[in-house]
């Protein structure tokens, strides 16, 4: 069954150009020396390298057919909406942005334009005279009249998007050769729009014993579905997961965790695929999704990996499916998830608290199979542990996120105060210094804390916030662990 979201994306992207071409069998691989070229903003990082690395164009056209089959919306139907509508772009785009020395589906415009699909704006020096966004998709005769100029194409959040925007709005500027800048936020916003093109990512590119490329027609035999599991529940292990962030976001409220997948003897599991579905308990389903993610050994020898879900404000029950590709096992869990109102709160809300380990501030660029995909930060990609396991070695640092504090109706600002606080078996152990902040949302935090001079057990972390504005005082607490050996 196609999830409400994946058929709106594919409702979106259907839309972008004419109607959609039927594909005879030998137009479903494009020459392998163009295709990079035209799928350049689809192909995911690991994609990127395996490609880069097939030396013979016979692995190089399995692999467009494995890529397309990835990103198919509707199983069991001969035809492929997503690959016939590439092909509609890319000869719309032909059309419109070619250069005498290239393609217009190869140009920035053209890449955009297949990915994103057509802009909700168009800036530049002749937007006065331009007659609609429209216009500069429909009328060649518009697109030709003269030179073409340095323009920017906004996208905005909108309903049925399976991605949002960093700033809930991207802005890409093009100059007069439909070329633009693909670093920073516009990477890292390009990169969600081509993940969530993948609507089958149990569909992994293998090798035989001879380092060839898996037919299409085997990896599909071979390949169990993690969103099946969710319907046809498995035990094959035991699988938990936990909530450790939850936010503000454009549309909703961002919720992410961990997975936790354990240790069972034999090779640990490289890679696992996950499936979630969310809706009111006892309700209809309200979100679904899938990531095919790498995993991360955890601090107690089991293996992690991130998730996430965008959901609105209510009490939300979450089944979680995983499945390792190497092995074919798969189980499910499920648990409950209360999502607080972060965008209009009625007072003061404190999400819950994040730990994570103090860690090098390297830059990681947005990678979706990362296991910690989902706490990517800006830059930065952070790491908590599951359980809030650490070690002696560690330096640990606790964040929560504060919003809706009541303004003063005198001076026009918030007044909050924070503090964190370390206990052991009920007496304090450690207590920070006092926070204060003039605004409704705010971060409170604290660390690097060295664990080191602590010793092992368990421990519990309060962080009490006043809003001395409204009167209140509210306390978020998370368990604390610190194992006696330090990590491998």
């Amino acid at each position: 069954m196609v999830s409400c979201v994946r058929m709106t994306l594919l409702v979106l992207l259907i839309s972008l150009a004419c109607t959609p071409l039927r594909l005879s069998a030998d137009e479903r691989t494009t020459d392998p020396g163009r295709f990079p070229r035209l799928v350049h903003l689809l192909l995911l990082p690991e994609e990127w390298m395996l490609l880069e690395g097939l030396k013979e164009d016979k692995d190089r056209r399995e692999f467009q057919k494995i890529f397309w089959a990835r990103r198919d919306p509707t199983r069991g139907t001969a035809e492929n909406e997503v690959e016939a509508n590439a092909r509609a772009v890319w000869k719309r785009a032909d059309d419109l942005f070619s250069y005498p020395n290239q393609k217009g589906a190869e140009t920035g415009c053209g890449q955009v334009l297949l990915l994103l699909g057509r802009p909700e704006e168009i800036r530049g020096p002749d937007a006065v005279r331009a007659p609609g966004v429209g216009a500069r998709f429909d009328d060649l005769d518009y697109l030709r009249q003269g030179a073409r100029q340095a323009e920017t194409w906004v996208y905005r959040d909108r309903a049925g998007r399976p991605f949002h925007f960093t700033r809930a709005e991207l802005l890409i500027g093009f100059d007069a050769e439909c070329r633009f800048g693909e670093g920073g936020m516009v990477a890292d916003d390009l990169g969600r729009a081509a993940a969530a093109l993948v609507a089958r990512p149990e569909i992994g590119y293998r090798r035989d014993a001879d380092g060839q490329l898996v037919p299409l027609e085997r990896a599909l035999a071979a390949a169990p579905s993690a969103v099946d599991l969710l319907t046809d529940p498995r035990s094959d292990f035991p699988l938990a997961a936990e909530t450790k962030l939850v936010t503000r976001a454009p549309k909703g409220v961002f919720v992410a965790g961990l997975a936790r997948i354990p240790f069972q003897g034999g090779t640990a599991p490289e890679r696992v695929v996950l499936a979630f579905r969310a809706g009111e308990p006892g309700g209809t389903t309200t979100v679904t999704g899938s990531r095919d993610s790498r995993l991360a050994p955890a601090a107690d020898g089991a293996s992690v990996a991130s998730w996430d879900l965008l959901l609105a404000p209510g009490r939300h029950r979450v089944a979680l499916a995983a499945l390792l590709p190497e092995s074919g096992k798969g189980s499910t869990s499920s648990f409950e998830v209360d999502v607080p109102d972060l965008a209009t709160p009625a007072a003061l809300v404190v999400s819950p608290l994040v730990l994570y380990p103090d860690e090098p501030a390297a830059a990681a660029a947005a990678d979706p199979s990362d296991p910690y995909a989902s706490f990517q930060v800006g830059a930065r990609r952070l790491r908590p542990h599951y359980g809030n396991l650490f070690a002696p070695q560690d330096a640990l640092v606790v964040v929560a996120l504060l919003f809706g504090a009541r303004v003063d109706a005198t001076t026009g600002r918030a007044s909050l105060r924070s503090r964190f606080t370390i206990l052991k078996d009920g007496q304090t152990i450690a207590r920070g210094g006092e926070d204060t902040f003039a605004t409704p949302d705010a971060v409170a935090s604290v660390g690097p804390i060295p664990l080191s001079g602590y010793a092992p057990g368990s421990y519990v972390v309060h962080l009490d916030v006043t809003d001395t504005v409204a009167n209140t005082t509210l306390r978020q607490e998370a368990p604390l662990q610190i194992r006696a050996q330090a990590n491998p």
